[in-house]
């Protein structure tokens, strides 16, 4: 979703390529589709703020979602976007059927120590789908909180 593969001797601090995942399952019960597409966004030293590579970036993330998902698949995408909440990626996933269900709530730990407090995301094409949302604030094993979805 931003840049090619690249073998670094050393990895640079932004920049770097970053892709995205999807894996489709099936509710046996229902027969519907379910994708879950992870991602880690593009890491820039300069913030999270938008830039031409972010936007290009949604654009990739929004065709993959386009790409995948049939009349009745429900898409979950999820991931540290390295976004602020109001970013215009959001607006350009949302074109694409996706409400994010994070916005502007806190979804780092006490093991992050910069003030800015946003970097991981869960939209759905299917907001009716959502059975639970919830960022866990505990127990905490990284610098994101877990973010739980039951569907």
């Amino acid at each position: 979703m931003h840049g090619e593969f690249t073998d670094h001797d050393e990895w640079p601090a932004g920049n770097r390529p970053r892709i995205a995942l999807a894996v489709r399952t099936v509710d046996r019960a229902t027969g519907r589709s379910v994708w879950v597409v992870q991602a880690h966004g593009l890491r820039d030293p300069g913030g999270k703020g938008d830039t031409p590579a972010r936007r290009r970036q949604a654009d990739r993330l929004a065709d993959l979602v386009r790409r995948i998902r049939g009349p009745r698949d429900l898409v979950v995408l999820c991931g540290d976007l390295n976004l602020m909440p109001g970013s215009e990626t959001f607006a350009v996933l949302a074109e694409a059927g996706l409400t994010d269900l994070v916005g502007a709530a806190d979804t780092r730990s006490s093991h992050y120590r910069k003030p800015v407090r946003h970097a991981s995301y869960l939209l759905v094409s299917d907001v009716a789908a959502v059975r639970r949302f919830e960022i866990l604030a505990e127990p905490e094993v990284s610098d994101h909180r877990a973010l739980i979805l039951e569907v």
